[in-house]
């Protein structure tokens, strides 16, 4: 796939996430006293989720929570129609999500948000649920947000919510300046989320599900994003077989990984391929890296009195991958040694009947340069005919 045409997925991906938020400013700004059938489309989602992973429970991931338009706005609707992004308990009346979720939103409609806590499936009676009471995002000297959108992307995609009363679930820490290595490239992060599961969706799942990804390196987002993408600012993912994907859903949800001393919280899901395809990577704010950490703990100890940064966790040492090489411009026989030097395999030959370049020369290719797969896997080419 061309560079250009992945951009063009980048901004459709996020104008889904724009129009669904739009369409939440809608919902909130209507009366209290608003009928069930007034909230029809904001559940659709406000950006990234999951596709292809599966079903999980609140008890694995405590920290997990939904953001959903108020009960008194759409009375009687369900709250998987009222969902419409992710987020983590950082602390028991503070929670962590993605910009675009609420960047639109003034404060009488931050105050038709509710966060529910606790649950597996959405549409349960379990848990608890709180009233929004106030919004943070970054600002710079002279008092102007932070947050971006550029060409399709969202930076400085991070926001806290304050609660009017206190959740009981877990919170979940970020990783510390010291457990930097814990999520460096080769790593293995797991999504959450009740984000839909298929392209163009309208429903969302019924359980809450999880996927497994592989922390990328920087250029494999950067090839695949160019300017976009904010190296200091987003974390580069991707699932291993590039079979699990981000989707239309749940943006705001947690991207954590294992250590010593429990998960630690190091993304937070925030857009990604406009047509769920897992050989595009998808993107997460780093709330783990400065400058995203460094706001969030100022922020969180000002509002709460909290320190909600983790320190001392050790994570598992990085996996051994196949690193997919280029190998644009190669005739089969160099891509094959190219690859196997990698640590990959040479896949199906296929000729492009209207590709442009040298006879026999390789065109295209089914992963970016950089993706990491498990040893051995098999990329297909295209050649000139």
């Amino acid at each position: 796939m061309s560079r250009a045409a992945q951009k063009v997925n980048r901004v459709a991906l996020f104008g889904c996430g724009l129009l669904a938020a739009m369409l939440v400013v809608t919902v909130l700004a209507v009366p209290s006293h608003a009928g069930a059938g007034t909230r029809a489309t904001a559940g659709s989602g406000a950006s990234a989720s999951i596709v292809n992973g599966h079903d999980t429970t609140i008890d694995q991931w405590p920290w997990q929570v939904a953001l959903t338009v108020s009960r008194r706005v759409a009375p009687g609707t369900l709250t998987s129609r009222r969902f419409f992004c992710g987020g983590s308990v950082l602390a028991p009346r503070l929670v962590i999500t993605a910009g675009h979720c609420v960047a639109e939103l003034n404060r009488r409609q931050i105050h038709r948000i509710e966060i529910v806590s606790g649950r597996t499936r959405l549409n349960s009676n379990r848990g608890q649920i709180a009233r929004v009471t106030g919004l943070r995002m970054p600002v710079n000297a002279s008092g102007k947000r932070r947050y971006r959108a550029l060409m399709g992307a969202a930076d400085w995609d991070v926001a806290l919510l304050t609660l009017a009363t206190p959740l009981s679930a877990e919170p979940i820490k970020l990783a510390g300046p010291d457990e930097t290595e814990a999520w460096s490239p080769g790593h293995i992060a797991w999504t959450t989320g009740w984000g839909i599961t298929r392209a163009f969706a309208d429903r969302v799942p019924a359980r809450l599900q999880v996927t497994r990804q592989v922390l990328m390196g920087t250029g494999l987002c950067h090839r695949s994003d160019g300017v976009a993408f904010q190296a200091m600012r987003m974390v580069c993912i991707g699932g291993p077989r590039g079979h699990s994907s981000a989707c239309n859903g749940d943006s705001g949800g947690p991207l954590v990984v294992e250590t010593s001393a429990g998960y630690r919280l190091v993304g937070l899901t925030s857009y990604g391929d406009g047509a769920c395809r897992g050989f595009v990577p998808s993107v997460d704010t780093k709330v783990s890296g400065r400058p995203i950490r460094d706001w969030v703990a100022t922020s969180a100890m000002n509002l709460t009195g909290r320190d909600v940064i983790g320190s001392g966790g050790v994570g598992e040492p990085a996996k051994e991958w196949c690193r997919v090489p280029a190998v644009f411009g190669l005739k089969t026989r160099q891509a094959k040694q190219r690859l196997q030097a990698s640590g990959c395999r040479l896949g199906r030959v296929r000729t492009d009947p209207w590709g442009a370049g040298r006879s026999g020369r390789v065109i295209g290719y089914s992963r970016l340069p950089g993706w990491l797969a498990p040893p051995g896997f098999k990329v297909n080419v295209w050649i000139s005919p």
